[in-house]
């Protein structure tokens, strides 16, 4: 059964008399009102709260989405469904359609009427249409099925499915989610629209400018937008892609203001942010800090690395790589940059500051002591004790798992046998379903990857495998494979890919003409690889780790959490839950940054810094004479403000992964720009918001009109717009 210390009502009433600090926050949608609407107002919000989230009228919440559910946000600005986005949202749309002789990605794409606009696979749009608070229900249910065994995934689906069992008139989806560990669950009706059109996106080099050297720096100059428009069937609901569908009608869309900002202007994000953890503990983030951070961002730098240099060497292979590299890239960097600010702000020990402080909460108290008494112990030899192992299965996760991306097929290949020893099968061609899947995987893949370069990567990977895991964990085969080449990875990597079937297309088509045993699939040498990629042993090795220390850290973090939560609503702390994908509202003011003594930033970047660092010798600062011969007019028309054309500003919202693309608007909830990054001095801040220090940088809507008009042309968006 579940004791509740802290009651609902008690909870509400702690609400409603918030202390609150800076701008930090990213706050739950139903819960603006008392103080931090108050608080809210007296920056120059314009608007009532039930103008922003009302799930019984019309509100602004109702102009912005998710984007295939929650990999980015975005906001509907035109009465037809128009939805403008950040470009990097849709730079794999982008490159998916692009060519050699249509490369998109570097000349752009504008739509000029509704049957140019390209459908886009896969792709999806997703409204909040309402929140309901089901904790005592949820609790309920959890306490009624706790006689089922422990409360794993499948147990949790369980609860969500008897908890949706309890609308059963709603017409739209549901999603049940815990806030704080299961302090609180609230159940989001959402619907989603499946036919999303790409209508323009500008160029890389506006899009991207600044690349990877500018990314989370500051100051930037990206025109990182893009316009898609949703569809919906002829009686206007969501409706997979067909000819048939029309442009939707939009239950709320965002009015566009022309007028530009100033300091200290009040700001508001809203959108769909992915994954915070404010409530980890200093034994969590010193395990990332030393071990997981260092590794990501050493062993994804060495992958990219080797991808950059088969980018370099043509256009042809740029676009093969383009898509990847820039996946890949912007974590690699996050983790880097996140060590950097973890240790100057002295994160660890802020947090170790909180756990003294909690510690004295918990022993104030018998019930406490009972429940948490020996928390921050178990935390601390739990971390201790996985370290090693956990340090272990990260290498091996990025190097083999993560690593040569053919390497991957391997584990299909082989999978082969396993449903021919199901269905009793001793010889099978491609008529065998799963063989026939395997081969069109295969093939695909083969189309997107160059096999010299791939062959480098798997070299480089299996280095860093054989130097950080011990052999204790490497499968048989894959030692006698060692000993074969004296564990010389390159010699390895050349004989893998020069026998094996699946890394060329003929050998493919020799391998499956005629009907294979078993033993012929697992003749070949991608299985003496194949049979050492297994995750089991490593989280074996972390499981018996916690049986024999007696704990679960999965546990000790919820507890943690659960103690954290009910601590600050005592001392009457402002609290929000950590971001979970779910639409939610961060407030600030726009501002400029001091990054370090002696230096200041402007809030501003405008046109003429693109001028500044252009250089046709580095692609990520070369641009296009066009381009160029525009920016040097100066014709900014009604979007420039004082002779000038503004680009990029900073504010100090609160915001992290997943609002890429998140609308910005001013105290009367009108556009404004698009937020697309942070500052490289606020990369600790999805474990803790370091005031002062935490911005957002957003591209300024003017200058995404002036491209979208004077520069593209694309006039018949513009007419579509609201603007004031």
């Amino acid at each position: 059964m579940k004791t509740k210390i802290v009651t609902l009502s008690t909870l509400l009433i702690a609400l409603l008399t918030l202390q609150l600090r800076a701008d930090e926050g990213m706050w739950l949608m139903n819960r603006l009102e008392g103080e931090l609407y108050k608080a809210m107002k007296s920056k120059g919000l314009k608007l009532k709260a039930n103008e922003i989230y009302n799930p019984q009228s019309i509100a602004l919440s109702d102009a912005i989405v998710a984007i295939d559910g929650g990999m980015c946000s975005g906001s509907i600005i035109s009465e037809s469904g128009l939805m403008i986005t950040n470009h990097h949202c849709a730079y794999g749309d982008i490159h998916s359609l692009s060519t050699p002789k249509k490369n998109y990605l570097e000349e752009g794409f504008w739509a000029t009427t509704l049957g140019e606009e390209i459908p886009i696979k896969g792709k999806s749009v997703t409204f909040l249409r309402g929140i309901v608070d089901v904790t005592q229900l949820t609790n309920h249910i959890i306490d009624s099925l706790d006689k089922v065994g422990p409360r794993g995934l499948f147990f949790m689906n369980k609860v969500s499915s008897v908890v949706e069992e309890r609308f059963p008139n709603t017409p739209y989806e549901m999603r049940l989610t815990s806030e704080w560990r299961g302090e609180e669950y609230f159940l989001y009706l959402y619907e989603t629209y499946e036919d999303v059109r790409l209508v323009g996106a500008p160029p890389s080099f506006i899009g991207a400018f600044g690349g990877e050297t500018d990314n989370w720096g500051w100051p930037q100059h990206k025109g990182d937008f893009a316009i898609y428009r949703v569809y919906a069937n002829s009686e206007g609901k969501p409706a997979k892609y067909s000819q048939e569908n029309i442009p939707m009608s939009a239950k709320r869309y965002l009015t566009i203001s022309s007028k530009g900002i100033e300091n200290d202007d009040f700001i508001m994000i809203m959108g769909y942010p992915g994954r915070t953890n404010r409530y980890s503990s200093s034994f969590e983030v010193q395990e990332k800090l030393e071990i997981l951070n260092p590794m990501v961002s050493s062993v994804r730098r060495a992958k990219l690395d080797i991808w950059k240099e088969h980018m370099e060497q043509s256009e042809e292979n740029r676009l093969q790589y383009a898509d990847k590299y820039f996946g890949i890239s912007n974590y690699t960097d996050y983790a880097k940059w996140e060590n950097i600010c973890l240790e100057r702000f002295n994160i660890v020990e802020r947090l170790q500051e909180r756990e003294r402080e909690l510690s004295k909460w918990i022993s104030s108290d018998a019930k406490r002591v009972e429940r948490f008494g020996t928390l921050l112990d178990d935390l601390n030899r739990g971390y201790s004790s996985v370290a090693d192992a956990v340090r272990k299965k990260g290498y091996f996760q990025e190097s083999l798992v993560r690593g040569a991306e053919l390497i991957s097929l391997g584990g299909r290949f082989v999978g082969i046998t396993r449903f021919m020893t199901r269905a009793n099968k001793e010889r099978v061609d491609l008529t065998f379903p799963k063989a026939k899947e395997f081969y069109n995987i295969a093939v695909a893949q083969l189309e997107n990857v160059d096999v010299e370069t791939d062959k480098k990567l798997f070299a480089k990977m299996l280095e860093v495998y054989l130097k950080e895991i011990p052999q204790n964990l490497y499968a048989d085969s894959f030692n006698s494979l060692l000993q074969r080449f004296n564990n010389n990875s390159e010699k390895i990597a050349n004989y893998i890919y020069s026998n094996s079937i699946i890394f060329s297309k003929e050998k493919l088509d020799n391998f499956f003409s005629s009907p294979k045993s078993v033993e012929e699939f697992m003749a070949d040498p991608i299985v003496e690889v194949t049979n050492t990629i297994s995750i089991l042993p490593y989280n074996q090795a972390i499981t018996n780790i916690e049986k024999r220390e007696k704990l679960s850290l999965s546990s000790l973090r919820g507890q943690y959490t659960n103690a954290l939560y009910q601590m600050q609503i005592e001392k009457g702390d402002a609290i929000y839950p950590n971001a979970n994908s779910t639409m939610r509202l961060t407030y600030g003011t726009v501002g400029g940054l001091s990054p370090r003594d002696g230096v200041e930033y402007h809030y501003l970047s405008s046109t003429k810094g693109i001028l500044e660092k252009e250089d046709s010798s580095d692609y990520e600062f070369k641009i296009a004479e066009s381009y160029k011969s525009a920016l040097q007019k100066g014709e900014w028309g009604r979007w420039g403000d004082k002779g000038a054309l503004y680009v990029n500003f900073l504010s100090d919202n609160d915001i992290t992964g997943g609002n890429s693309g998140s609308a910005v608007m001013n105290g009367n909830g009108e556009l404004i720009g698009l937020a697309f990054d942070g500052n490289r001095e606020s990369m600790a801040g999805d474990i803790y918001f370091v005031d002062g220090y935490c911005k957002s940088v957003s591209v300024d809507i003017r200058y995404v009109l002036w491209v979208v008009e004077k520069y593209a042309k694309a006039t018949r968006i513009i007419e579509e717009l609201k603007i004031n």
